[in-house]
């Protein structure tokens, strides 16, 4: 009998020390449960300010230190719930409590992220301290969490932004427009689409008022009474002259003539020959740039028209591209918002666009060819007159992607 006792006796130990490393596992799940849980709600807020600081990208003009996309991302994870006792950015370092960082472009996983150092991604990465329950049995009292968001502002589908209450119209017998992208129309008019014998193909056409098409093909059909859109170019700045590079019009009349970026004066006229000009910002006034024949060619330019009009009446040969890189990137044409001279645009029979053409207080007329890789327009209306101005969508030059975003941020990490 005694021998059985002494069995009772361990068995009892035995069972004591099992439930103590029950109740230690149930413990430690209820903790990682808990963690989890927490990990998950601060993914959400990492989600949310990384997405509302990449929908400010395009009014930070290059900058990382923007107020305008930090403020978006602070007020996200407040609007949640969460106020972060620490703000950081560009991966400055690290502090107790909760910590919200946002980095333009991401840092935190260093070389080791495709998109490190690329300002056209916003990171935000979010860091707190939880509280431990039964694990404190072991002396762990709390651990850090954190997680990690990147976002960027896509591509706008629109490459033809009609601003103004007249609209968008098509004035053909046969010609018309083919583009790869969107055609957007922010006017309220009835008739605020208007197709007049013309074959317009896009991938998509919306229009805040109505349409009117007499003859012609249009494709697919205008999507009327669509949600209004502001200037998606409103967040460029007019570039700082540091006075006259030439006081008159610049004019050529024969022969090869290259020039360089800077101010002029009295603006740029075109008569004949040839005229290069060299990549950078050129600030024109005066009567601003016309073309009256000739030839007119520039890679990595943006003409900004602080005053006068763009004339191409005449030009035998036009090849103008845009900056890659740059505050001005994928800006061909820059009109000040103070003048609203009409600009005419012939590509003639051999014609190449490439960049934005905005005239944002101005009338646009389109004429002629057009064989850029990607064009975009965004003007106060935009007129096509019997020509085959083709536009494309083709953004692979551009490593920040169009200048004309989408309204949305996307998710990529």
């Amino acid at each position: 009998m005694r021998f059985l006792k002494d069995e009772q006796g361990q068995a009892s130990i035995l069972l004591a020390v099992c439930m103590v490393a029950v109740v230690g596992i149930a413990g430690l799940a209820v903790d990682v449960g808990h963690l989890r849980y927490a990990k998950r709600q601060l993914q959400t807020l990492a989600d949310s300010a990384a997405l509302a600081g990449a929908t400010e990208l395009s009014f930070c003009a290059g900058s990382s230190d923007c107020d305008a996309m930090q403020t978006a991302a602070q007020q996200s994870v407040t609007e949640n719930g969460v106020t972060p006792a620490t703000f950081l950015t560009q991966c400055s370092g690290s502090v107790s409590g909760v910590t919200l960082e946002l980095n333009n472009g991401p840092c935190a996983l260093g070389a080791s992220d495709p998109n490190n150092a690329d300002a056209s991604y916003v990171e935000a990465v979010i860091t707190q301290s939880e509280p431990m329950y039964f694990a404190r049995i072991l002396g762990v009292n709390a651990m850090t969490i954190s997680a990690r968001a990147e976002a960027k502002i896509g591509n706008s589908p629109y490459c033809v932004v009609a601003l103004g209450s007249a609209g968008l119209t098509f004035q053909s017998n046969g010609g018309g427009i083919t583009a790869s992208c969107g055609l957007m129309v922010d006017s309220d008019s009835t008739t605020a689409f208007q197709a007049n014998g013309a074959n317009v193909t896009a991938s998509q056409i919306s229009v805040n008022g109505g349409d009117q098409i007499n003859g012609g093909t249009v494709s697919p059909t205008p999507v009327t009474g669509a949600p209004p859109l502001s200037d998606p170019l409103d967040y460029l700045k007019a570039p700082t002259s540091n006075g006259c590079t030439y006081n008159s019009t610049f004019s050529v009349n024969t022969g090869t003539q290259t020039v360089s970026a800077g101010t002029y004066c009295g603006g740029i006229q075109l008569n004949g020959g040839s005229l290069s000009l060299n990549p950078g910002t050129y600030i024109l006034d005066g009567i601003g740039l016309q073309i009256n024949s000739g030839s007119i060619s520039g890679t990595g330019v943006t003409l900004y028209i602080a005053q006068g009009a763009v004339q191409f009446n005449g030009a035998n040969y036009v090849n103008l591209v845009a900056p890659t890189t740059g505050t001005y990137a994928g800006i061909l044409f820059d009109q000040s918002s103070t003048d609203a001279s009409a600009a005419s645009i012939n590509g003639g029979a051999a014609g190449a666009f490439q960049g934005a053409l905005y005239f944002p207080d101005s009338a646009v007329q389109l004429n002629g060819s057009n064989t850029a890789a990607y064009t975009i327009v965004v003007s106060k209306s935009v007129q096509i007159n019997g020509s085959n101005f083709n536009i494309g969508s083709d953004y692979s030059s551009l490593p920040g992607g169009s200048p004309v975003k989408s309204t949305t941020g996307i998710l990529v990490e």
